[in-house]
């Protein structure tokens, strides 16, 4: 009856440990560690019916739990897991189950002493050891995934003691495991045991397909011998490791037959965002397109938001961690805990296309870390793609512009009109041959602003207007290199969202050489809009006499 009890406070203490790690700690995939919760409780179980007597039911507990803790192992190195490449380690297992099976039938069975140790308990625990051990090595030093190996150790240890020596002592591995495996669920590092990566396919290799034969084609052969030579004695050894090799042959074959449907599913994917980029003519069709290319990559209910970038400052709005420093990464996370929902930053940036658009952007998704990590690959393409057709549009507007201002420069050449064709930033982008003529300068800096041609006292008045974008017209006085200065009659239209012009239009008319400067102006309540010296003249004027 203690024992029994004892089994009972082990087991729940354990069950409740885990299922207590998952709600503080929240990993991105829970179902592994309640999968192990639910192995714990079988064990405790088949514990409690062995200590009454009850050896057939207690039975049915462990198969149960070696059912529950396959499932468990099966989550744990799924893909997008911690364990990318499960591919080399089922086929791994299937060999070393086909290994013991052969050695434990030839080899073991012979021996009186051991003929008490149970085969199929013995080979799935080492399995349970190789799958525990694979994990502590794909995390590094991480305590959750050390504390699994030593319980399932233990659990190895006990499968093979008590058979041979039944007694109190030979039951420490089963309460190490109970232990050890309640801890590794309360550790924080369990959360990484899940952490979801970037699956890697494996390249195929003809031996380890030989090597995946062998292993299934072992147990009926190992039976085939025995029922040959006289009676079968090993059925159930046989039968377990049958069982347990076909499992992971189906297993491999249905990993392979989901790698490829993903695979054609991403393709199809690129290959019509490919194409709707291509025949993007503007940054909105772009960003449509790579929102419908997003959803063909991942499911819609996977991915929270979505931000298609397009420059730096968009990105600003974000509040964006910097990306790592070092070679610039083609995407990055901005948080590298094991939380469920996580953030992927691609950015739009083509080292050869740079010059093109200087202005940077980033594709940005938020959801699913498993999702996004399998989609990666794939987004990463994605980004490039939308960053070429940038580049493209970049280019092909930067040449619209350029023939625009060639064709201009070649219908007004020889015409006295004043005009100024200025970027987004005021900077000059174009100044007519009258206004060269007008300011006695041929050559004005590449660097040059409207507001370094016009007079300091107007220079505000100049930011103000562009400042507040829209049309309108003012009166300013440009500056000669002599340090004269010329009033003109500035007309402005804003054409930013002009695809051709993307900037400002001024068009001046000279009112300096009318007598008096303020009888020129065709409305007299706009006065104080002129320059200081203007206004200065004017009343010079008046009372000259």
């Amino acid at each position: 009856m203690s024992r029994a009890i004892e089994w009972i406070l082990l087991g729940s203490a354990s069950c409740t440990a885990i299922i207590c790690g998952v709600r503080w700690h929240r990993p991105a995939r829970r179902w592994p560690w309640l999968l192990l919760a639910a192995a714990v409780a079988g064990l405790a179980t088949g514990d409690v019916f062995y200590a009454f007597g009850e050896h057939t039911v207690a039975d049915a507990c462990y198969l149960a739990m070696y059912v529950m803790v396959a499932l468990a192992l099966l989550q744990f190195t799924s893909g997008g897991s911690l364990l990318d490449d499960r591919a080399r380690l089922i086929d791994l297992l299937a060999f070393a189950c086909a290994g013991l099976l052969v050695i434990w039938v030839f080899l073991v069975n012979d021996a009186a002493e051991l003929g008490q140790i149970s085969a199929a308990d013995v080979i799935g625990t080492v399995l349970l050891v190789a799958v525990a051990v694979r994990l502590l090595l794909a995390t590094g030093r991480n305590v959750s995934a050390g504390l699994l190996v030593v319980g399932s150790v233990g659990l190895l240890a006990s499968d093979i003691a008590y058979p041979l020596a039944p007694g109190s002592w030979a039951e420490t591995g089963f309460r190490v495991l109970y232990v050890t495996w309640g801890l590794a669920a309360l550790h924080p590092s369990m959360a990484r045991v899940t952490q979801p990566m970037t699956p890697r396919p494996p390249a195929w290799h003809g031996h380890w397909a030989v090597l995946l034969v062998v292993s299934v084609a072992t147990p009926p052969l190992v039976l085939f011998i025995e029922s040959i030579t006289g009676a079968v004695e090993d059925g159930v050894a046989i039968a377990a490791a049958g069982a347990i090799t076909l499992t992971l042959t189906i297993t491999r074959l249905a990993d392979a037959v989901t790698l490829n449907s993903r695979a054609l599913a991403r393709e199809r994917g690129l290959r019509g965002a490919n194409a709707d980029l291509v025949a993007a003519a503007d940054l909105p069709s772009v960003d449509e397109a790579v929102r419908s290319a997003v959803v063909a990559l991942i499911p819609a209910q996977l991915v929270r938001r979505v931000v298609f970038a397009t420059d730096d400052r968009q990105l600003a709005l974000e509040a964006l961690p910097p990306a790592p420093s070092g070679r610039r990464p083609r995407s990055w996370w901005t948080d590298e805990s094991a939380s469920e929902e996580a953030t992927l930053v691609c950015p739009l940036w083509l080292e050869p296309l740079a010059v093109a658009r200087p202005s940077g952007g980033a594709l940005v998704l938020t959801g699913r870390r498993d999702a996004l990590a399998a989609a990666r690959d794939a987004l990463e393409v994605l980004a490039g793609q939308a960053a070429l057709a940038l580049d493209r549009i970049s280019l092909v507007e930067a040449v619209g512009r350029r023939d625009s201002d060639l064709y201009l420069r070649a219908v007004i050449r020889n015409t006295a009109e004043l005009m100024l064709v200025l970027d987004e930033d005021q900077r000059v982008r174009y100044a007519s041959p009258g206004l060269h003529d007008l300011l006695g300068d041929d050559d004005l800096s590449p660097l040059s602003t409207f507001a370094d041609l016009v007079d300091p006292d107007d220079q505000g008045q100049i930011r103000r207007a562009f400042a507040t974008g829209g049309d309108g017209t003012m009166f300013c006085a440009l500056r000669r290199p002599d340090h004269s200065r010329v009033l003109v009659e500035a007309t402005y239209r804003d054409l930013r969202e002009d695809r051709l012009v993307q900037g400002f239009v001024v068009t001046m008319r000279n009112v300096t050489e009318r007598h008096n400067p303020a009888e020129s102006l065709p409305h007299r309540e706009h006065l104080d809009d002129l320059p200081a010296w203007v206004n200065r003249r004017s009343a010079q004027h008046k009372f000259r006499y």
